[in-house]
């Protein structure tokens, strides 16, 4: 694999919207499956998440997406058989701390409240995997369906799939800025939002009237939102800092076009400074 391949983890969240936004018969999701030199990553957690929550379409296409073997899916099952591989004993150590950092980027006691079990497992001195494997299982039967923390299990597959390729991986995440917040700023891990996608692809090289059908899509599921949004805080600098302020969504590409942004780490646009 290449120097210059770059690893990521999609969530559910975006590949949900990523498959309303359209134009034509293509989602916006195929666009970003072709970005050139990626490599696709999902947790088996997204899957259960897309038939709890998504549309059909957003599970038809991430099914076809894995088949193909375009977008690699792993499970905990898999997971800790690759940290085997690596860390040997310690793979169930490992997991732990990667599920208790990233239990604690999204709310502070969310580990203690729903995963202490495995901190008694791993006390207890036992090594099966399968010991393992059911009290985890057991820990997230207590969540439930309707707390979603397809997030934490995204942590995870990011913090494995870096000790893999030996490369910071990127997360293309949710519009919800306090989970991109919280893998940009606490663990350092970039984030591509669904607005930064436009942005990607105008530095790709995109033509503007074929970005224009997609974003067009998106002004108009925005719009048609229970709460329609008309406009999106981007960054702008002013008076020596920089602070967030609103524009209306319907100009945000052309002014991509016109060069005048830049993405920030967590996913948000900023204005480039004069």
């Amino acid at each position: 694999m290449s120097e210059l391949a770059k690893y990521a983890i999609l969530d559910t969240d975006f590949v949900s919207k990523a498959n309303i936004i359209k134009r034509g018969d293509r989602v916006l999701a195929d666009e970003v499956l072709a970005f050139p030199g990626y490599r696709f990553f999902c947790h088996q957690k997204m899957k259960e998440e897309l038939d709890d929550h998504g549309t059909n379409e957003a599970q038809a296409w991430l099914q076809r997406k894995t088949d193909a073997g375009e977008i690699i899916c792993y499970d905990d099952k898999r997971i800790i058989a690759e940290l085997k591989l690596r860390v040997g004993t310690h793979s169930f150590s490992y997991y732990q701390s990667f599920l208790k950092s990233g239990c604690d980027m999204i709310e502070a006691d969310f580990y203690v409240r729903y995963f202490i079990a495995l901190d008694e497992w791993l006390d207890s001195g036992e090594s099966d995997e399968g010991g393992f494997l059911s009290v985890l299982e057991s820990c997230e039967n207590a969540i439930g369906h309707q707390k979603s923390f397809g997030e934490v299990k995204a942590f995870v597959l990011l913090q494995v799939i870096s000790m893999l390729y030996s490369a910071k991986a990127f997360i293309f995440c949710s519009d919800d800025r306090g989970a991109r917040q919280g893998f940009a700023n606490t663990a350092m891990i970039p984030c591509i939002s669904i607005l930064s996608v436009f942005l990607k692809l105008w530095l790709l090289g995109k033509p503007y009237d074929e970005v224009q059908l997609f974003y067009q899509s998106f002004v108009d599921w925005c719009l048609k939102r229970k709460n329609p949004q008309v406009t999106v805080r981007v960054w702008v600098y002013k008076s020596g800092t920089y602070n967030r302020e609103n524009v209306q969504i319907k100009d945000v590409l052309e002014d991509i076009y016109a060069g005048k942004y830049e993405a920030r780490k967590d996913g948000d646009l900023q204005l480039k400074r004069l």
